[in-house]
């Protein structure tokens, strides 16, 4: 993981006991950093495949429910024809509508609580990752300048 790798640097740096600080890799830290960089965008094209795959799902559920209405209709619309069934025709009619949305109600909540499930687990998973680079900025902070930087300063 790029914030185990990040941490590596940082421990394997040269530690100067006076100042509390240590000496990294400067191209290596910049490494893992670009790497953070290209996996957080990464990260947020997950979420968006996420919302895509929710939304197919949803007009899927939709195009379902609207194809089981029509059957529906269709099916009340033949039975009423016949007169000596037309109330109970309506009463069928009625219910296989009702079960229609209702089944369409439940795939989308389905399908919206999936979406919502993988939306909870990606935002955690980006706020540990900016947790760790927050860290890593920190510490790369407290480290003050370079120890090139001070000897060039006297």
């Amino acid at each position: 993981m790029l914030v185990d790798r990040l941490e590596a640097v940082i421990n394997s740096g040269s530690r100067m006991l006076i100042a509390h600080r240590v000496w990294i890799d400067e191209r290596e830290a910049l490494d893992v950093l670009d790497l953070m960089r290209t996996t957080v965008p990464e990260e947020i094209k997950q979420s968006r495949r996420v919302n895509q795959e929710r939304e197919r799902i949803l007009a899927q559920a939709q195009s379902e429910a609207n194809r089981l209405v029509t059957q529906a209709q269709e099916r009340v619309e033949r039975m009423v024809a016949e007169d000596s069934v037309r109330l109970s025709a309506e009463e069928r009619g009625r219910d296989i509508v009702a079960r229609a949305r209702q089944e369409a109600e439940e795939v989308r909540h389905g399908a919206d609580g999936y979406a919502l499930d993988m939306l909870d687990r990606l935002d955690a998973e980006l706020h540990r990752v900016q947790g760790s680079v927050r860290n890593a900025i920190h510490a790369l902070n407290i480290q003050g300048p370079s120890p090139l930087e001070d000897g060039e300063a006297e």
